[in-house]
């Protein structure tokens, strides 16, 4: 029997797992359906990357390529600048997690994580001692002997993380890997994730349609859209310099207030809606065009009292008030045509605004992107 394909155990415990990935060009037709055009992106060793978009925005495809469970019409994969798509799945020594977990119900905890080593051929005492090192370190230490069925479902997702990790895979892929948790649930499994990940420093690549989990586990963020790629970049820069308007509309929370352009500056666009609002952003990717769209976050829209001398400033009627914990959003007319969503810290003994009171809303020109119609927001999906 061949000698187990892997490092000594105590890598488990340490960081510097993780190898590049690169995707050059990758290009997925079935049919005459496209299902990837000319995606190209890399990520770094030890990097957590999180591919979000809408159902048939192309994730999918993209990771089941990296796997090697579907094959590319064109383009390349590597990792650690070695091309690796003409390999076999078996053969590309990357650790998967699916959605659905894929545990083996009929055998032991200890017997579902020693299954990747086992099909290496490793040998028993080191099967052993790794997958004890490996229950430690996802803190499920005398849970060995357990069958799948006797867990809850966090422990079935740390154990379904043990057995994708214990034979040290430079690349982690995670197919939605939290969906099926309830929410509190949820919750905790996203720091416990991050945690074993920074630990074992494995480069890693998940899935998710939950832009709130994107946004607080993700290194970067790479949002799909119709096979192709929108926008790589940090949670911040992604939330607060949007690239493109699906990217806006996709991450958060957003007003989109379309109107014609009236005057440009040099950093600055005022376009006019139907209900005849004034209202100006900072342009981005700006291609000259008659219609433009200006996109705002709630919490940066400002009402009654905090609105004070800004480039945008209107009167409005409260037609909406939703109580959220933490913040207060109202929906706010300001023309027949026109509201507002704005978002409001929740502060004890704060007066609330009631439906129906007349009010005032604004926003810094700063607080606003204006976008023209070249790259107008359109139907994205669910």
């Amino acid at each position: 029997m061949p000698e187990i394909g892997f490092s000594s155990c105590p890598s488990l415990e340490t960081r510097g797992l993780g190898k590049s990935v690169e995707v050059r060009l990758a290009s997925k037709l079935y049919g005459n359906f496209v299902a990837l055009k000319d995606v190209s992106l890399v990520v770094n060793p030890g990097e957590f990357l999180t591919l979000l978009g809408p159902s048939g925005s192309g994730k999918t495809t993209t990771m089941m390529a990296i796997a090697g469970f579907t094959d590319l019409s064109s383009g390349a994969i590597l990792i650690d600048e070695t091309r690796i798509d003409h390999l076999p799945p078996n053969r590309r020594n990357i650790g998967v997690v699916f959605q659905h977990l894929a545990l083996f119900p009929h055998m032991s905890v200890a017997d579902n994580v020693a299954f990747p080593l086992r099909m290496r051929g490793g040998r028993e005492e080191e099967v052993r001692v790794r997958v004890q090192r490996v229950l430690e370190l996802v803190e499920l230490p005398t849970f060995g002997e357990r069958l799948p069925s006797q867990l809850s479902g966090g422990q079935q997702q740390r154990v379904a993380f043990a057995r994708a990790v214990v034979f040290d895979p430079p690349v982690l892929l995670l197919d939605e890997p939290l969906g099926a948790l309830d929410r509190k649930l949820r919750e905790s499994m996203q720091a416990e994730l991050k945690r074993l990940q920074r630990q074992l420093g494995i480069t890693t690549i998940m899935i998710t349609h939950d832009q709130e989990e994107a946004l607080k586990i993700s290194d970067r963020i790479a949002v799909m859209s119709s096979g192709q790629l929108e926008q790589i970049g940090s949670p911040e820069e992604l939330y607060q310099h949007p690239a493109t308007p699906f990217v806006a509309d996709f991450i958060g929370d957003s007003n989109h207030i379309v109107g014609t352009v009236s005057t440009v500056a040099e950093d600055t666009c005022t376009i006019v809606t139907a209900g005849a609002i004034k209202c100006t952003g900072k342009k981005r990717h700006w291609h000259d065009a008659n219609v433009a769209t200006l996109v705002l976050r709630p919490e940066r829209v400002l009402v009654g009292r905090e609105v004070g001398d800004v480039a945008n400033r209107f009167n409005g009627v409260i037609e909406s008030v939703t109580y959220a914990g933490d913040s207060i959003k109202y929906v706010v007319r300001i023309s027949r045509e026109d509201t507002l969503v704005a978002s409001t810290r929740n502060v004890e003994h704060q007066p609330r605004l009631g439906v129906g009171e007349s009010t005032v809303v604004g926003w810094r020109a700063d607080d606003a992107i204006v976008f023209t119609a070249a790259n107008t927001i359109g139907n994205y999906g669910n």
